[in-house]
């Protein structure tokens, strides 16, 4: 599936399915914006495991 140019808010991000998903939409190619209730530090691995190489 290809979703280069779509958008996506994943809540739930910072771990388990929420986290999954978001990575799987990023991997097909979607700019995937991390929603959480509070910052845990996963989240920003969670980020940078997302941001292509060479940033946005």
């Amino acid at each position: 599936m290809d979703l280069t140019g779509e958008r996506a808010v994943v809540t739930g991000a910072a771990s388990g399915i929420g986290a999954e998903t978001a990575r799987a939409l990023a991997a097909a190619g979607a700019h995937v914006t991390l929603a959480v209730r509070a910052r845990p530090a996963g989240v920003l691995g969670n980020a940078r495991a997302l941001t292509p190489p060479g940033g946005l």
